[in-house]
């Protein structure tokens, strides 16, 4: 039996997991990612730490498998993507890395969209994506505007798993599908020198590495870390992948129209297409590469996924037994009494299916009736329709492929068929992006013929839910009023913003 080895850099989490050749996880290793907050919508983790918490899965997943090392034929790396990680001349950070979800570069984006739409439409058209807070080339220009003296000090800029797999090879390399979420241009598949030149970023050109295919063999394994993890030398390391794309693999999403929900931190919303049937630029659009082919991903990335839930647990419910909470979901009616969710909790604000850097939570509609399962509910159900506002463009005949941290709960997997009144599927196991870039590995290095076949032998399914078309009738008309109240409220988000900047001013004249 041979063996891959994934590697999985989460912004909660990061995962090792060791894979055999029918797609089975033999053997898990995790550790929690501290994130640092700071100055109200900053968020970074220290790059350093999270190349320790990998070294020590990898580490974890074998000590158990020391004796058969020789049967792994290969490592492949997904992450978090965009956000901002830095490393100077002799491959050592610089700062702390920035993350997706952070918003320091709100006046940035602000300025583009508002003041120089035609600098923004240009980003759109170029990229497939809007210019958003988290992006890699917005962060860059945010540097530049603010930090040049520690960006002067860097020599490259890349992503989360650029970042383990160069501390892993030694080799320096980005690749397509992370490098489109913002620096790419899709039709020429290069580095967006135009779009930099616009952006004022141009000198730092040399700083981004060209882009490869997601499963182009870059390295190898440095003898020093395979000695220290228990690995054997010389095991080839493909690029990878962005973990919302390797997800697609491992769920095995790799023909046209397929759909996937991916719900956790973000909750990634995906319908893979053909590039000539992805319109790059247009209004409330997202495409980036899916690493097969000439396919691409529409993709809808909330910024508030099960930090929701996390919220609600810690707040509202009064257990933290997942069972517990199912139970008390299920018992409560369709529509909460009335009371609707809008799931806009991060610092950051939302950035699908609309930007807005000022959008927060609510909940809508409660009174002296509203009980504490009405509440838990309805986050429930205000996440649910959130994908559903991220899918307005799905087939109404698909079938969406569940993954993420959400997808264990049945009631919620239920829920959102019936939200959507499409089938959903729920994969078995549950590290997906792991498993996608093993899936490359296994067909770079000649496990499978093709993917098709890695599909078919790897990519299993546990469950299978079916919408209730009553409870889909009555989530069409709550879904109804969730887009008025989220529409209607854009203008009062601006006006919060607004009013708590002069109470902050007011504040600081009284310490005066």
């Amino acid at each position: 039996m041979k063996y891959i080895l994934g590697i999985d850099v989460g912004t909660s989490n990061v995962k090792a997991v060791l894979f055999d050749e029918g797609g089975q996880e033999v053997r898990v290793a995790s550790r929690e990612s501290e994130t640092i907050n700071g100055a109200g919508n900053h968020v970074e983790q220290d790059m350093y730490v999270v190349w320790e918490n990998v070294k020590a899965c990898v580490k974890s997943v074998m000590a158990s498998k020391a004796d058969g090392k020789e049967e792994i034929v290969g490592v492949g790396v997904t992450g978090q993507g965009e956000g901002c990680w830095l490393i100077d001349q002799e491959g050592n950070p610089v700062q702390n890395a920035i993350l997706w979800c952070d918003g320091r570069a709100v006046k940035e984006v602000g300025e583009i969209t508002k003041e120089h739409p035609e600098i923004g439409k240009l980003y759109h058209k170029t990229t497939g994506t809007p210019p958003l807070l988290g992006n890699q080339m917005m962060l860059l220009k945010w540097m530049k505007e603010n930090r040049q003296e520690v960006l002067d000090k860097a020599d490259k800029l890349m992503f989360c798993k650029d970042w383990i797999r160069y501390k892993m090879t030694g080799k320096i390399q980005t690749e397509i599908t992370d490098s489109l979420t913002s620096l790419v241009d899709v039709e020429s598949g290069k580095i967006a020198v135009e779009l930099m030149e616009a952006l004022g970023i141009a000198k730092y050109r040399d700083y981004l590495p060209d882009p490869v295919r997601s499963d182009e063999v870059v390295g190898t394994l440095l003898d020093s870390f395979a000695d220290e993890v228990g690995l054997q030398r010389g095991l080839p390391v493909i690029a990878g992948a962005l973990d919302t794309s390797a997800t697609a693999v491992g769920l095995g999403a790799i023909h046209e129209k397929d759909v996937c929900v991916i719900l956790g931190t973000t909750c990634a919303n995906e319908i893979v297409l053909r590039k000539e049937d992805c319109d790059f630029g247009a209004e409330n659009s997202r495409f980036e590469k899916h690493p097969l082919g000439e396919l691409y991903v529409e993709l809808q990335p909330t910024l508030n996924g099960t930090p929701n839930i996390d919220w609600m647990l810690e707040h509202i419910a009064q257990t933290k037994d997942f069972q517990e909470i199912d139970k008390m979901v299920s018992k409560t009616p369709v529509g909460c009494g009335g009371v609707v969710y809008h799931p806009y909790i991060s610092v950051a604000g939302e950035r699908a299916p609309f930007y807005h850097p000022y959008a927060r939570a609510s909940f809508f509609g409660i009174s002296q009736v509203t009980t504490r399962e009405d509440l838990i509910r309805a986050v429930y159900e205000g996440i649910s329709m959130s994908i559903r506002d991220c899918l307005q463009n799905v087939d109404k005949d698909a079938t969406i492929y569940l993954a993420g941290g959400g997808a264990k709960s049945p009631v919620w997997a239920q829920m959102i068929a019936d939200v959507l009144g499409l089938k959903v599927m729920i994969p078995a196991g549950r590290e997906l992006g792991a498993k996608g870039v093993a899936l490359m590995v296994g067909v770079r290095q000649g496990l499978y013929k093709d993917y098709e076949e890695a599909v078919k032998k790897a990519c299993t399914f546990r469950q299978v839910y079916h919408p209730n078309l009553v409870n889909t009738r009555k989530y069409d008309l709550i879904y109804e009023l969730y887009k008025k109240v989220r529409i209607h409220n854009q203008e009062i988000w601006d006006y919060r913003h607004q009013m708590n900047k002069k109470i902050k001013a007011i504040s600081q004249e009284e310490v005066k």
